[in-house]
């Protein structure tokens, strides 16, 4: 069964193209590495700019749990240490209704 989650991202002001560029990078490990990835989308709020939401779907749980895990994924995101993030995200599971 399908599951899917939204985060909610906040970047410091002033590194969202870092942030963008990294993000990247991090998609294109997710396209390759993880096939139980579905979707995996960037958005940005259009209120506050600093404020990004990430659409995920998976297969399934098993495909959920590899995403964190693996190891491309662990490198695309390291640069989202060091300054860029303002905070940790926050992720939510989402009920697929139709």
């Amino acid at each position: 069964m399908k599951v899917g989650y939204m985060a909610t991202l906040k970047v410091v002001d002033g590194k969202q193209a870092d942030f963008e560029a990294a993000f990247a990078e991090m998609q294109k490990a997710v396209k390759a590495d993880e096939p139980g990835t579905l979707q995996y989308d960037l958005l940005q709020d259009e209120a506050d700019a600093t404020v990004y939401r990430v659409f995920e779907i998976y297969e399934n749980i098993d495909a959920r749990n590899v995403h964190g895990k693996s190891a491309a994924f662990g490198a695309a995101a390291a640069p989202l240490g060091g300054g860029v993030m303002a905070g940790a995200p926050d992720v939510v599971p989402v009920k697929f209704i139709s």
